[in-house]
């Protein structure tokens, strides 16, 4: 059985830290001595559960897409309304989105220019993610199409990532810093009152 020390084994410390510094520092910026001093373990342990930094990379990446899915749980928690639902469900979702931008920025470049490298991010959104906000959706506006429900989705989407793509260019372009508790629960509110409409 694997030591666990603050209620996280070695590997999840290790992933832990891997993605402090990238959202610290950018990908860049990762080497295995920084990710062993901030897991508090020794370069051997880090070789020892991921063999490379790249491995390690990955393994923060896939660990990012795991929690990612897990948020399209709320769309489908019939104890709320469809309102309440996608309102949650926005609020999570941008919540990682700026947790976790490299990753995010590295999840879409691998959609726009990588077209042969499928993940499971990108494996789920197609197969079961995209229906459920389309889903939730619909119960709020029955009356429209399904071409509409899918660009009213893709525009949530699009919504949610762009301010992410400009990470700190946003702030200088709009003067709105989104990675504020406040802003973001004004702007999760905004979305869902423009699909409401």
């Amino acid at each position: 059985m694997e030591e666990t020390i603050n209620n996280l084994t070695t590997k999840e410390k290790i992933i832990e830290a891997a993605l402090e510094i990238i959202a610290s520092e950018g990908f860049q910026k990762v080497t295995i001595r920084k990710i062993a001093t901030m897991a508090g373990v020794n370069i051997a342990a880090v070789n020892y559960h991921f063999g490379s930094k790249e491995k390690v990379l990955n393994e923060a990446l896939e660990h990012v897409m795991i929690q990612m899915k897990k948020i399209f749980n709320y769309l489908k928690d019939e104890e709320h309304s469809p309102e309440v639902r996608l309102e949650i469900f926005i609020q999570k979702y941008s919540k990682i989105l700026f947790t976790y931008p490299d990753p995010v920025k590295n999840l879409i470049h691998q959609s726009i220019h990588e077209h042969s490298v499928s993940n499971n991010f990108q494996e789920y959104l197609k197969f079961e993610g995209i229906e459920l906000i389309k889903n939730t959706i619909h119960q709020l506006r029955p009356e429209e199409n399904d071409s509409i429900l899918y660009m009213l989705t893709m525009q949530l989407l699009s919504s949610l990532a762009f301010p992410v793509l400009l990470g700190n260019r946003a702030v200088d372009i709009f003067g709105i810093e989104l990675n504020q508790t406040d802003n973001q629960r004004a702007y999760t509110k905004l979305l869902v009152k423009n699909i409401l409409r």
